[in-house]
């Protein structure tokens, strides 16, 4: 057989690495391995905290056949339906593999890029021939796929190896048999009960207490249980985090909830005392475990505490164990690629449970601030002021039964449709077009105050539009901008977290995230947009409108992941030419016409004159009003969906305060289920 031949089937394929080299740590954790393995354990699929399945596989090959017969862990989190069914024996060729460090060890885990390909041990052929025959059908689509030369080196690896590690068919069963026990073992803490040793995802929510030779922990997973101890709201100052509710417990030095000061939170039975003894104790200590890390917390035994009234946790030393092994290990809160389901789900209940107390301080500041300005008023309040109240709180109530809703604009055009690009798609097409004119027209609610039936108006609605429309404008005026970083959030693992309120990303705060901390990109920018609908013509004017453009709208849009555009030069002409597919030349005529003000406003003040868009100079107001019309590009119109809703922004005039005290409704227009169609 010729050299380059034998070299393809007994040597480990360009682009993969050995189960050694990954133990021995030559490859950063976070880093995507291909790797080529032999099945030694597995567990069986079960259900996750998620929505999906999770499974555990032993692997190992050649470089491990120095008498310890080490193993790596391939850790997978998939639906039910992709979970692989290996039998010990089988050899698995791995693509984009995750190397993490999970419980003081490096093992493996699936990636959303992860591709798994399945050999059956009983159908691999002997060498020189190539496994493809026991290769297993794939349950999912793959983006890699092996070729020839690994299928060859399955066949050697195979039949080349030392299978003496392997189990025997007895322990196999066994080995079921046990995975099938500890897959009930991993527990919320909703559902922990006395005399239990579970597994449970949870944070810090204070400070840990450390004694010496013990650490007290305080920790929640947002869950409530009934035998926690409940710490109640006291009032505003409380959820501001002012003279705070202290714990009476005091069961063991500092152990109370008070040995770290005010609690913050959670409130209610969403809070459990863990107490640590070592091992684990230096671990907190080596890796700064401090008040809102999250933390995965293995064989914590569930009791009662010594109040007999509350359950407590405690994490000891495993004594069934030859070496010391560590049961609490820190979890990366911020990996979006591959979280741990439970992590997620937890970190989901968090953000449910933080707008619900940002909802329940709302109320309790309304309330205190109504009571305090009745009290101090109650003598010179009129009866018109009374019904102006009424009204306003009628106003709110109108406005928050119509919010809820998601109904499409009644104000179809009456002339045919123009015709449209044909590379810009939108939601929705069977929905009837509406104007930019029927878009802004206000909407009014019948309702009844004081026996009369009166029309109020909304200050919006939240209702969605199909329009045809022309981009005739944008800003930031630079395409660099239209990407913004900010600082990156635990909350970003979770799928539906639709990016910062609307009142956060329309409220133009800070640009910039510290460079100090993990930044994420995001799309932020807006579209001035000009009817293009036949029935829109009035006397050779048509209405525009300032739509947003977030970034999950953006991301639709122009197929693309937001960065950093000043530094990716390549990215930046990627979003410049799927632009130009949706507005032409204009961003060039902007610029051009930006470089035409600027030489304006140069020679300007060389003759010691202002500027020509100067609001003194109307000839040069004109003039430029007049070059805007000159220069604005015509391209086809698109269909796009445009959906309203409104943010509130503060307000000193109280007759103007509709959404509250010092606050009122604006109403805004975003970008939505519009894509471009490149090639």
């Amino acid at each position: 057989m010729a050299p380059h031949g034998n070299k393809r089937q007994t040597s480990l394929p360009s682009g993969f690495i050995t189960v050694r080299d990954i133990l021995d740590r030559k490859r950063g954790v976070g880093n995507l391995l291909n790797v080529i393995g032999v099945v030694k354990e597995f567990t069986l699929p079960a259900p996750s905290r998620g929505t999906d399945w999770k499974c555990r596989i032993k692997l190992f090959d050649r470089s491990v056949e120095d008498g310890s017969f080490d193993s790596v862990t391939f850790n997978i989190f998939r639906p039910e339906h992709e979970m692989p069914n290996p039998s010990v024996g089988d050899v698995i060729v791995l693509y984009q593999a995750k190397l993490q460090l999970y419980a003081n060890e490096l093992s493996l885990m699936t990636h959303r890029t992860t591709d798994i390909h399945l050999y059956s041990s009983s159908e691999i052929p002997q060498p020189p021939e190539g496994a493809l025959k026991a290769l297993r059908p794939l349950s999912r689509k793959t983006a890699h796929s092996p070729g020839q030369v690994v299928h060859e080196y399955v066949s050697h690896l195979y039949h080349s190896i030392d299978k003496s590690s392997l189990p025997t068919e007895a322990e196999v069963q066994v080995m079921k048999a046990r995975s099938a026990i500890n897959t009930n073992k991993s527990k919320e803490l909703k559902d922990v009960r006395d005399g239990t040793f579970v597994d449970v995802v949870v944070q810090l929510v204070r400070q840990p207490f450390d004694t010496g030779d013990r650490v007290t922990m305080w920790v929640s997973d947002y869950t409530e249980n009934e035998h926690f101890f409940h710490f109640t709201y006291k009032g505003l100052d409380v959820l501001q985090g002012q003279d705070s509710y202290m714990s009476p417990i005091s069961y063991g030095a500092g152990a109370g909830a008070g040995a770290g000061g005010e609690w913050k939170g959670p409130f209610g039975k969403r809070s459990m005392q863990v107490t640590c003894y070592d091992p684990h104790t230096s671990i907190i200590r080596e890796q700064g475990l401090s008040a809102g890390s999250w933390v995965l917390l293995r064989n914590l035994q569930i009791k009662y505490g010594r109040n007999g009234a509350n359950l407590e946790g405690f994490l000891r030393e495993d004594r069934g164990s030859s070496s010391q092994k560590i049961n609490i290990q820190q979890m990366d809160a911020t990996d979006t690629d591959a979280p741990d389901p439970r992590l997620k789900e937890a970190i989901r209940r968090k953000r449910d449970y933080e707008r619900e107390k940002k909802d329940r301080l709302k109320d309790l500041s309304d309330a205190a601030v109504a009571g305090q300005k009745r009290k101090s008023q109650l003598a010179e309040i009129e009866p018109a002021s009374s019904n102006k109240s009424k009204n306003s709180k009628k106003r709110k109530q109108g406005n928050k039964k119509t919010t809820g809703q998601n109904v499409p604009s009644a104000v179809p055009a009456t002339a045919s449709a123009p015709t449209t690009l044909s590379h810009v798609k939108c939601e929705n097409e069977h929905k009837a077009i509406s104007t930019i004119d029927s878009i802004l027209e206000p909407v009014y609610l019948e309702t009844d105050i004081n026996g009369q039936q009166v029309k109020l108006r909304l200050p919006f609605v939240n209702m969605n539009y199909r329009a045809h429309v022309r981009v005739v404008n944008f800003m930031p005026p630079d395409l660099e901008d239209f990407a913004r970083p900010r600082r990156a959030t635990e909350y970003d693992m979770l799928s539906d977290n639709e990016e910062p309120d609307h009142d956060d990303f329309d409220s133009g705060g800070e640009s910039t995230a510290d460079d100090s901390t993990s930044r994420v990109w995001e799309w932020r920018f807006f579209l001035e947009l000009e009817d293009a609908s036949p029935s829109a013509d009035n006397q050779g004017k048509r209405k525009t409108i300032w739509v947003a453009v977030n970034n999950f709208s953006a991301q639709c849009l122009v197929n693309m992941d937001a960065s950093d555009l000043r530094k990716n030069q390549h990215e930046l002409e990627t979003l410049r030419h799927r632009l130009s597919l949706l507005w032409g030349e204009l961003e060039e005529k902007k610029t051009l016409e930006r470089e035409n003000r600027r030489r304006a406003a140069l020679a300007n003040r060389g003759a010691n004159q202002p500027p020509s868009h100067s609001s003194d100079d109307e000839r040069g107001s004109a003039q430029m009003q007049q070059v805007g019309r000159a220069s604005q590009v015509r391209t086809r119109p698109f269909a796009c969906c445009i959906h309203q809703y409104g943010v509130e922004i503060p307000e000193e005039d109280p007759r103007r305060a509709d959404a509250g005290e010092g606050k009122r409704w604006q109403r805004l227009f975003g970008l939505f289920g519009t894509r471009i169609a490149y090639d």
